[in-house]
């Protein structure tokens, strides 16, 4: 069985090797380069940790505040169960709390997707052609409601395969038309994230967002990984991983500075 610490690690690891790392023990703070949002800026524990944080977590503020950045925490429960706590009582808010969920092939093995009829997925790695990196980026931007009208330059979809170096993104599109997303990050020790599922919301309640998921784990699973993991934003959501073969794990969770 997987340790949960082992996902924890994972999520560290890959942190270091996307983001300016900056240490304030016992966290670490990891900055995007670029972006100022909170899902690309944030601080993950470095193991367990409780008590009195409060002048701990003033330095964490003051690092977040010269970068122009909102403070803010990601980190599994059960890696740091007396952690959260702590941040309600130094005025931070919990902003997400999402299923962590694990496919195991050792367990059983992925359970295929039903078939969607003019459903193409198309794996998109370091060489892929621009348009469809696009393509992919503006799926995803309106999938998660960050632009309704996304315009993705090819500069953008450049600095994006970049920035995702190792990972395998997917384009699902239906009878030509792009709707559906999602990315397999690179793997660190036989373990591997499933990430960025997305599919548009007229598009929604097909099937597509089951296959893509299932074509990225058997994608994992081809590759010689051991265990693939996510997080599941919602029930529905969780019941799409769950046809692939997805099961609760633990709970991440996300906390951020009640003056953002």
């Amino acid at each position: 069985m997987l340790a949960i610490e082992h996902v924890q690690t994972y999520l560290r690891q890959s942190a270091f090797q996307r983001y300016e790392a900056v240490p304030v023990p016992p966290f670490t703070l990891f900055f995007h380069p670029v972006r100022i949002d909170p899902h690309t800026n944030y601080a993950i524990p470095d193991a367990a940790v409780s008590g009195d944080l409060q002048a701990v977590l003033g330095s964490v503020r003051q690092v977040f505040a010269s970068r122009r950045r909102y403070a803010r925490f990601e980190f599994i429960e059960q890696c740091a169960p007396g952690l959260a706590p702590v941040l309600r009582a130094n005025g931070f808010v919990e902003e997400e709390r999402t299923a962590l969920m694990v496919c195991s092939l050792r367990a059983a093995a992925p359970v295929p997707a039903a078939v969607v009829p003019g459903l193409v997925i198309t794996p998109l790695g370091a060489d892929a052609d621009l348009g469809s990196v696009r393509a992919l980026m503006e799926v995803q931007q309106r999938a998660f409601d960050m632009d309704d009208d996304p315009q993705v330059s090819e500069s953008d979809a450049r600095q994006f395969l970049r920035w995702l170096a190792g990972t395998t993104l997917f384009l699902a599109t239906l009878d030509g038309v792009p709707v559906a997303g999602g990315s397999l990050m690179p793997p660190i020790a036989g373990l591997a994230e499933v990430a960025g599922i997305a599919t548009l919301p007229e598009f929604r309640g097909r099937g597509i967002a089951t296959a893509v998921t299932a074509q990225a784990v058997q994608s994992a699973f081809e590759r010689g990984l051991e265990y693939v993991f996510l997080t599941a934003a919602d029930e529905r959501a969780g019941r799409v991983y769950e046809r692939v073969g997805f099961r609760q794990t633990a709970t991440a969770l996300a906390y951020i500075d009640d003056r953002a």
